[in-house]
This record gives C-alpha cells, sequence and structure tokens, in this order.
C-alpha cells in the first residue's frame, strides 16, 4: 500500500509527534511505502534546528519514511499570533511541496491538530484519487474555547462548520481517544467511519534505563518529583509549585519541570517571589533522552485544567509515563486518563487546584504508606500488554 501522511509537526520536533513518526515506520516495516509532508521543524521553541536553516524546501529518508518538509513562519509556543500565521503558511507551503510527492497512492492521512492539514489532506485525496483518513489528535477550536486561548465567536462558529465539513468528506475518522471519539459520535451523521486508534508508547520507554542521570544532575540523594512536557496554559502546573512551598521544609524532595512554554515564567517568577530552593527548570531535553529523566524520577505528576475537554483526553505522555514503571500522580478528578491508570493498577488522583491533597500524595509515597514500586510495576505491565504503539499502528 502507498500511503501518504500530512502532519504540520515531526520529528526531530518532539511531543505527540512522536506517534505519527512511528506509526508510520511501523507500516515501512511491514512493507508499506510512506511518504510525510511536514513542515521545517521549529516546534516548539520556534527555532529551526541547523540542519534545515536557510531551507525553503528540505527532502530526507528516516528510517525508511521519505519526509517532504516546506517552510513555515518559525513560532514559539509562547508565540500564538506567529503559530496561527505558521498554520496558514504550511497549507500554501505543503500544497506546493505536494508536486515533489510523485506517482499513485491508496491513502492520505491528515493529522489535526492544525485545522488546515485537513483541508489539504482532503485536497492531496482528490488530486491522487484515494481514500481520505482525518486523525483527529485535539478537538479544534472546542479545545480552545475550553482552555480561553479562543473566545466564542463567529469565527470560532465559523471554524466548526469547517470541521463539520472535512468530518462529512473522510472516508475514515481517526480519534486518538475515547473522548474524543464519542465527540465526533455525537456530531457526525456517519458513525460508522469513527474508529479509535489510541498513541500507545514506544519500545524506547518501556526498555529505558535511568542511564545516570540521577548523578549527572546532583540528584543522588533527592525524593525527585518530575513533571516532563509542555509548561502550558491546558496545564494547572502552580499547583506544583505551591505544592513545593508546603514541602520547603523538606529539602531532601525536589520538584523538577522538565520542559518549556508560555507558563515558565509565571512559574519562575513563583519560585522567586517564594525563595524556594526544591524546585528546579532545566527547560527542554533531547527527545532521545526523556525515558531516561522518566526512570530516574520518583514520582511523575501530570495535570488538566478542570475543563469539559479534558475529561476526554489521554495525553501521550500518560503512556511514556506508566512505561517507566514509576508512581504517577495524576491532576484530575476523573475522565478517561484516570480511567486507565485505574485499570493498570490504580490511580492517584486530585483536583487540580487541590494543593493538600497533591502534597498528601506526594508524602504518602516518599514514606511508602503507598506502595509506589508495586504501582508503577503495574503501570508498565499494563502499558506492555495493551498500550505498545505497535499494538495500535
Amino acid at each position: 500500500m502507498k500511503i501518504l501522511i500530512v502532519t504540520q509537526h515531526f520529528p526531530p520536533e518532539r511531543g505527540a509527534v512522536r506517534r505519527i513518526f512511528e506509526f508510520a515506520r511501523y507500516f515501512v516495516s511491514q512493507g508499506h511505502d510512506v511518504s510525510v509532508l511536514t513542515a521545517i521543524p521549529n516546534y516548539p521553541d520556534g527555532i529551526v534546528p541547523p540542519k534545515y536553516k536557510g531551507k525553503f524546501f528540505d527532502y530526507e529518508v528516516m528510517d525508511g519514511v521519505k519526509v517532504y518538509r516546506s517552510w513555515v513562519l518559525p513560532a514559539s509556543n509562547n508565540q500564538p499570533k506567529k503559530r496561527m500565521i505558521g498554520f496558514i503558511t504550511f497549507l500554501m507551503t505543503t500544497i506546493i511541496n505536494s508536486f515533489k510527492v510523485k506517482g499513485k497512492f491508496d491513502m492520505v492521512i491528515a493529522s489535526s491538530p492544525p485545522i488546515t492539514t485537513p483541508l489539504i489532506g482532503w485536497i492531496l485525496s482528490k488530486l491522487k484519487n484515494c481514500k481520505f483518513v482525518l486523525e483527529i489528535r485535539d478537538l479544534q477550536p472546542e479545545s480552545s474555547e475550553d482552555f480561553g486561548n479562543l473566545n466564542r465567536s463567529f469565527f470560532t462558529r465559523m471554524l466548526k462548520k469547517y470541521m463539520q465539513y472535512m468530518y462529512k468528506k473522510a472516508d475514515r475518522i481517526v480519534g486518538v481517544t475515547e473522548g474524543i471519539s464519542r465527540f465526533l459520535q455525537d456530531n457526525i451523521a456517519d458513525k460508522d467511519k469513527i474508529v479509535t486508534i489510541k498513541s500507545g508508547v514506544g519500545t524506547e520507554f518501556i526498555n529505558a534505563s535511568s542511564n545516570g542521570i540521577r548523578q549527572k544532575f546532583g540528584w543522588d540523594n533527592k525524593f525527585l518529583v518530575i513533571y516532563s512536557g509542555t509548561l502550558g496554559w491546558a496545564h494547572s502546573l502552580e499547583t506544583f509549585v505551591e505544592s513545593a512551598r508546603q514541602l520547603h521544609d523538606q529539602p531532601d524532595i525536589l520538584f523538577t519541570f522538565i520542559g518549556d512554554g508560555q507558563k515558565r515564567e509565571v512559574l519562575e517568577g513563583m519560585v522567586r517571589d517564594y525563595g524556594l530552593k526544591n524546585v528546579e527548570f532545566i527547560g527542554v531535553q533531547p527527545l532521545e533522552s526523556i525515558p531516561y529523566f522518566l526512570q530516574a524520577g520518583d514520582v511523575l505528576v501530570h495535570s488538566m485544567k478542570d475543563v469539559p475537554v479534558t475529561k476526554g483526553s489521554l495525553p501521550s505522555k500518560l503512556f511514556e509515563y506508566m512505561a517507566s514503571g514509576k508512581p504517577i500522580i495524576y491532576g484530575s478528578t476523573g475522565g478517561e486518563a484516570v480511567d486507565e491508570l485505574h485499570k493498570a493498577g490504580g490511580a492517584l488522583s486530585y483536583h487540580c487546584e487541590d494543593v493538600d491533597r497533591l502534597t498528601e500524595l506526594i508524602l504518602e509515597l516518599k514514606t511508602e504508606k503507598i506502595d509506589g514500586q508495586k504501582l508503577g510495576s503495574q503501570y508498565s505491565e499494563h502499558v506492555k500488554k495493551f498500550h505498545s504503539r505497535e499494538i495500535w499502528a
């Protein structure tokens, strides 16, 4: 089979983009021909790697996947207006770049967001006379409305109408969580074309060791509480800092933020104002080293704002956390992610703004009142059995 994938974000960029790359290389390993139309990398910091600087178009082969890149306006996570312009430039430059992708295809897979990719995918499916598969990783603009990034307006109503049109044109629609698929089921007439295909996790997380990370960063004698990922507005990260404030008299407990984003300056400001010595920000780390950091932690924490859309979310990061075999504290009182943790052995959850409960859970793990080692092992076995990326691919 010949498959053409359209996605604005692709490695070496970080985050959930690993999903589509690992699916693509799995398809190649099964004998399929896979091409990808994507952007010159710059996400999430807006910095173009030296390898791609000054290029309008680029072509490379990654693990057998043919990757065609085109220029977009570089923009960091904290430059939302520039990012929107980047979405539009991706639409234009990718259509131009698509003429370099020769031959017939059996299907085009467009991964959204951004919401420009469905339009590109649909146009190319018409030009290539093939099936159109639309993958929805996040509901837009509904998610942006819930998080307050976009106000409900005539503009967002038009975006919803546009996405409804794209849903109608797709031959298959893939929701990456049950929650997304339920939303689609409630909003699309042809329910039979909707399927759930979760992200899962790659073997580099399942088989990782800590690789000397604790010694390298001076964490050997610390009880390490790690948050890894985007420091963005979708996450209630202030609660972690407030918990660190409550635990400032226990210097062996260290809170570590791995990643960057729009909230970093706010969080660092809180740490300075409180005079905390038990919080570290180590910024964005190489993608290949993230499994080592997760293995180095004693507790892994994650949190989503308490808005309707998060109840149906199942972050790809959660599978990576579970694969590490470490206990997880999840900031949500319910929803798909908490349900998954319950299935795996038990959920340590709290309301995303409940500082006292978060602090209590950290201390119960530290004092072994909760058996974190047993819980982490159950998480790891659950992921291996049900959520390896190859299973979902």
